[in-house]
């Protein structure tokens, strides 16, 4: 059971590339270009947190299980922007969602244009710290973080649409750990998202 006071951070630099691969017969050369708005989560930051391009996306229990950490729960965490360059892994600054207490599950997410047929990559770089003792600190072992990231093909901006194509989920503590997903678009958007589920059962 889970009666700490847990400190967590889930910290992401993001980079998605287009591959555009050619049709039957043709010999053009897959393109590349990043797609994202402020794919390094720089300066300027939201008023809720999340970077400026970027949404937020969380989970929430019912009220009656936050009491109840032996089941696990999700409550809304916080979002700002990181400047502990121990924290960073490019540029200025990286994306921090975390809570103190209780126990989340929640991330960004980034809706953006796409073409019908095109398969899209998306490489996210994550750290996660988890323990009762201040950064840098070491975390507590054993605890899970399930760290992914995901595309929705139909763009739907709903981090739990069946359609959601995931990567596997990785437990990282104290270290970066690059995450990567392709899927092909179905509509004329698609929608990327990065996920931490610290409110697992146990």
């Amino acid at each position: 059971m889970k009666n700490s006071i847990w400190k967590i951070l889930f910290i992401t630099v993001l980079t998605l590339v287009l591959f555009s691969y050619a049709a039957p017969g043709q010999a053009a050369p897959a393109q590349q270009a990043n797609l994202l708005n402020n794919a390094d989560f720089e300066w300027p930051y939201d008023s809720d947190g999340s970077a400026t391009g970027w949404g937020r996306w969380f989970r929430n229990s019912s009220e009656d299980k936050f009491n109840d950490c032996a089941n696990g729960y999700h409550k809304r965490p916080n979002w700002s922007q990181e400047t502990n360059p121990a924290l960073i892994k490019s540029g200025g600054s990286s994306q921090h969602v975390g809570n103190m207490w209780d126990t989340w599950s929640a991330g960004v997410q980034q809706t953006l244009p796409a073409t019908p047929g095109v398969t899209y990559r998306f490489t996210v770089w994550g750290y996660s710290f988890a323990g009762n003792n201040d950064f840098p600190g070491p975390s507590e072992g054993g605890l899970q973080t399930q760290m992914r990231v995901g595309i929705d093909p139909n763009g739907s901006g709903v981090w739990n649409d069946a359609d959601v194509v995931w990567s596997a989920p990785v437990n990282v503590l104290d270290q970066w750990q690059q995450f990567t997903i392709e899927a092909t678009a179905t509509g004329a958007e698609i929608t990327v998202f990065t996920s931490s589920d610290y409110g697992v059962q146990g």
